[in-house]
């Protein structure tokens, strides 16, 4: 098992003091994975990841494989553009970069350059789109594909109490009549992002 990850805080920070031979306790997977498109999909399927979250999109792409891909990546730097060559060994059909500074690719968030790219697709093109990243990145995309007529599937991030959801400490509110307050490790970590009332994440 390989598992990668971004020292952000003090469990990451643990984690980066473990020794080789240790033994740690892992509850996982959690919750619910991506939901597959009806293959052959008419269009390239588009992934759009943020930082580390385009890891969690690698897995899924090998389940689409040989469907072509449309692969968008973003980072702060030229450092936090993760997986661009493992991506371009499943053959993706295009695979494009962004970084906030410019030091690779595209200038500006990997949303901007989603929407550039955007203008130049038919509408028949990408009914499919997959995503993880930060929260504000994903609150962007959910604008951006508000009105299209396509299915946008996104795996969030959240804090997890306990990971069984007894504690209700990962909810995050949806549209929802009956449950508008779901787990992100019970109900998620995908959902559907035009069903997520971003107002309030």
């Amino acid at each position: 098992m390989l598992i990668l990850y971004k020292r952000v805080g003090k469990g990451t920070q643990k984690m980066t003091e473990f020794k080789k031979g240790q033994k740690v306790n892992i509850i996982g997977p959690l919750g619910n994975g991506f939901g597959l498109p009806p293959l052959p999909c008419p269009a390239p399927i588009t992934l759009i990841g943020g930082g580390i979250g385009i890891v969690s999109l690698y897995p899924l792409a090998e389940c689409l494989v040989p469907h072509p891909l449309c692969v968008f990546i973003g980072g702060k730097t030229k450092d936090d553009i993760l997986c661009k060559e493992d991506f371009k060994k499943l053959n993706a059909l295009k695979i494009f970069i962004a970084t906030e500074d410019g030091s690779l690719g595209y200038q500006g968030t990997v949303i901007d350059l989603f929407l550039s790219q955007q203008k130049s697709f038919k509408k028949s093109e990408s009914p499919y789109i997959y995503s993880c990243g930060p929260v504000g990145m994903l609150k962007e995309l959910a604008k951006a594909v508000k009105s299209k007529g396509v299915v946008c599937q996104a795996s969030l991030e959240a804090r997890m109490g306990c990971g069984f959801g007894a504690c209700w400490g990962c909810v995050v509110k949806t549209d929802d009549l009956h449950t508008p307050y779901q787990r992100v490790c019970k109900e998620g970590p995908v959902f559907n992002l035009k069903n997520i009332v971003w107002d309030e994440q």
